[in-house]
């Protein structure tokens, strides 16, 4: 793989649907898209981005406009290293060098949400889902988490990028929702991208029941407390699809839906066909508080309140 650093250190913020642009400091619309630090993880400054109205307004100030007005900046704009993008001909899908992505799975002293598991369950906790899954450190944001999307034939279809508080284990959504896609990245160009579920990979370890829901963080935690179940997550609400469950067909399969997404999953289960027989657990609705339906916490969420680590069942929890 070639090591040679990228020439870029700041890109454009790449925007969660969910979270809003900024005011532009020319025409004053909400169409403006800042630059990123991607050192540090801040703004450059607030001013520092462009305006996506490129014919009406075309505001674009870079990050060497600013700093050879205000003076300072880095010494040199060198951060991520390149990586080598293969793409699968027969399937049509690009996929992330596999040496890379195991080039990230080190430094978890220095990832905030392993450091929280670790705080919370020990070393054998961090050690179990270290070893189980792909999970990667990366220096998007300093302590952020990559969660690898490693499908059954071993490739990596792509990774998110999360950040999460080192003592609470939340993700950190202040002042900006902090996720993004390792895909997304300067380095990657014409990415041809194709999902397939959390944790996939494992799937062809043992015949056991498989758990699936929707937060990747859940997952992980998830399987240390449900040693007889693989724990699998679709990274988002919207993500039980048919294309990447096909993997599961043959296979019993339990939902856990977030509180309040119960009849969703189960429409959508219900319309794919080798989902057809999958159980939807309904056990966090029956035990959950009314405050707690109304934050849509997960099986993850109760989970992290329990004072030490429980081996369950997955069959008490249908």
């Amino acid at each position: 793989m070639n090591t040679k650093p990228l020439k870029y250190r700041y890109t454009l913020e790449t925007y969660d649907p969910k979270v809003r642009k900024h005011i532009c400091p020319a025409c004053k619309k909400r169409t403006f898209v800042r630059y990123v630090d991607l050192e540090s993880g801040e703004y450059v400054s607030t001013d520092v981005g462009r305006c996506d109205r490129e014919e009406k307004c075309g505001y674009h100030k870079k990050p060497r406009d600013y700093f050879e007005e205000n003076g300072g900046g880095p010494k040199k704009e060198y951060f991520f290293p390149r990586a080598v993008k293969k793409v699968s001909s027969d399937n049509h899908f690009s996929i992330v060098s596999s040496q890379l992505a195991k080039d990230t799975m080190t430094a978890y002293e220095k990832n905030n949400l392993i450091s929280f598991i670790k705080s919370r369950w020990g070393k054998d906790a961090v050690q179990k889902i270290t070893t189980s899954y792909q999970i990667g450190t990366c220096r998007f944001w300093p302590g952020a988490t990559i969660f690898w999307q490693q499908d059954s034939d071993g490739r990596f279809r792509t990774g998110k990028i999360m950040l999460y508080n080192r003592e609470n284990g939340h993700r950190i959504k202040d002042p900006v929702s902090r996720i993004m896609w390792v895909h997304k990245l300067p380095m990657f160009s014409d990415f041809n991208l194709k999902q397939c579920l959390f944790g996939e990979h494992l799937i062809k370890e043992k015949d056991c029941p498989i758990a699936i829901v929707e937060s990747e963080k859940t997952a992980i935690i998830a399987s240390f407390f449900f040693p007889d179940a693989i724990w699998l997550a679709t990274g988002g609400l919207n993500n039980l699809q048919s294309d990447k469950t096909r993997c599961l067909s043959g296979r019993e399969v339990i939902l856990f839906p977030d509180l309040g997404a119960e009849t969703k999953w189960i429409m959508q289960a219900d319309s794919i066909p080798h989902l057809k027989n999958a159980k939807v657990s309904t056990w966090l609705m029956k035990h959950s508080t009314q405050k707690d339906k109304d934050e849509g916490l997960d099986i993850g969420d109760w989970l992290i309140k329990l004072p030490s680590v429980r081996k369950f069942q997955i069959k008490d929890f249908l």
